[in-house]
């Protein structure tokens, strides 16, 4: 009798490990599963039915951009814009769209973006404002296009945040809920997203931001956060300061996309599992070729963040575009990943900066267990440069990622190291920040004093 209580404890954690296994191997075929159709091709000169289009809209005018401003001046009239959903009703350009929208990202982002090409700059932007719904989660829209169905969206959606979803209830008929407090500091924020849903990961969000300017920068960098990368954690803010201080040291050299447009998982059990990076990791490297379309030959680099080093780096299994990737404090080289031949480039420019004493340690070059772990450890994968810590800034002023002095938190030049170090290697103006800056700019980062071994087959 006294076992039982034992008993039931072992079984209950073992059904509820086989569980998670299971939802692993579902979301693995859910992506797997996923095909590409073809794009739609115009055979006639779609003026016209847009101009009709607009006639219909809530919106109207000349310009595309005054359409905008009226558009997120009155929630009432993003909320009826996002609401629009493109049909064949209005023609062959509806039709198109329909089907664009309806194959829901299972398309090849260079056609999609070459249909729009085809539309033109001042059309695409017409689209962008009547349909945002559309438009603002297609991968192959250009990105100005959008961000400006996004700006529209985050409109509608904070002013829906504040109606109850239940039935009127007596104590609701003339209440109203505050907004989605993450959403609503981003209203007039001027941030700018390529993607952003409120509701993917249980309605704690997610989203692709863009911080820089995509347009002049003459280097690109992509950052996949650690767990917990929701609309609803600290996390949303943190990695966008974290990718803003380094846009702001380099003088209009930089831009960063952090990319957190997968469910996500959250904590340490949930970040173990190999399954959530595996899928966010196909959906990462089809970005990069929208990506890489959007911004020519400038140089990019993919780096990522304790789980988001897993990302990118099972991302790597895939055919993908980087010219270098860096991996920050990372959780591992990538689910079965154990040698530069697991990739589909073996040769890529690899960096990897972990500090002494940061807890991801423990986790780096776990041994295959199917679904489980991270693969590699990235500080001795053969052939990545590993980055020096160093120590943290001395100057005065010098803050934490949060922008919190380190003076007054008594750490200012302290040496990077222990559990701390997993976020300290992100302090503006560190030994460890200035180095992935410098991988970042494509300059001369201060290597570490230990290397892994060389990739010969790359010599």
């Amino acid at each position: 009798m006294r076992f039982r209580w034992w008993r039931a404890t072992v079984l209950t954690a073992v059904a509820v490990l086989a569980l998670v296994y299971l939802a692993g191997l579902t979301r693995l075929g859910e992506a797997e599963a996923e095909q590409l159709h073809a794009v739609p091709v115009l055979a006639a000169d779609p003026t016209a039915e847009l101009a009709a289009m607009r006639t219909s809209a809530p919106v109207g005018g000349d310009d595309p951009q005054a359409a905008l401003d009226a558009a997120l001046a009155d929630p009432a009239t993003a909320a009826e814009l996002v609401a629009a959903v493109p049909t064949a009703a209005s023609g062959e350009l509806g039709a198109a769209l329909a089907a664009l929208y309806d194959a829901g990202g299972g398309l090849d982002p260079l056609e999609v973006n070459d249909f729009f090409t085809g539309l033109g700059e001042e059309q695409t932007a017409w689209l962008a404002v009547l349909y945002p719904s559309a438009i603002a989660e297609m991968p192959g829209a250009p990105f100005h296009a959008r961000m400006a169905a996004n700006q529209i969206v985050l409109e509608a959606t904070t002013a829906a945040s504040t109606a109850y979803a239940s039935p009127d209830r007596p104590w609701t008929g003339d209440a109203e809920r505050p907004p989605r407090e993450e959403l609503q500091r981003l209203i007039g924020s001027g941030r700018q997203f390529l993607y952003l849903d409120p509701y993917n990961n249980a309605g704690d969000g997610s989203w692709i931001e863009v911080v820089g300017d995509l347009d002049t920068a003459a280097n690109v960098a992509v950052l996949v956060p650690g767990g917990s990368a929701v609309l609803s954690s600290e996390n949303f803010d943190l990695y966008y300061h974290r990718a803003k201080s380094f846009v702001d040291a380099s003088d209009g050299e930089l831009a960063i996309v952090v990319w957190a447009a997968a469910s996500w998982p959250s904590g340490w059990v949930e970040e173990s599992w190999a399954s959530w990076s595996q899928v966010a990791a196909e959906s990462l490297a089809s970005f990069t070729f929208d990506l890489r379309n959007q911004i020519g030959d400038r140089p990019l680099t993919l780096m990522g963040h304790s789980y988001g080093g897993a990302v990118i780096g099972y991302a790597e299994t895939y055919d993908l575009e980087a010219d270098q990737v860096l991996h920050i404090a990372s959780a591992g080289m990538g689910n079965d990943v154990y040698s530069p031949e697991d990739y589909s480039e073996p040769c890529r420019t690899r960096y990897s900066i972990t500090a002494p004493g940061d807890p991801i340690s423990y986790v780096q070059g776990m041994p295959y267990v199917p679904l489980l772990g991270h693969g590699a450890d990235p500080d001795d994968f053969p052939g990545v440069q590993t980055l020096a810590t160093g120590s943290l800034s001395d100057a005065p002023g010098a803050v934490d990622d949060y922008g919190r002095s380190l003076a007054d938190q008594g750490i200012a030049g302290k040496t990077i190291e222990g559990v701390h170090s997993h976020s300290e290697v992100f302090y503006p103006e560190g030994d460890a920040w200035n180095n992935i800056l410098q991988v970042l700019l494509g300059g001369d980062p201060q290597l570490a004093d230990e290397q892994p071994v060389p990739n010969d087959a790359c010599s």
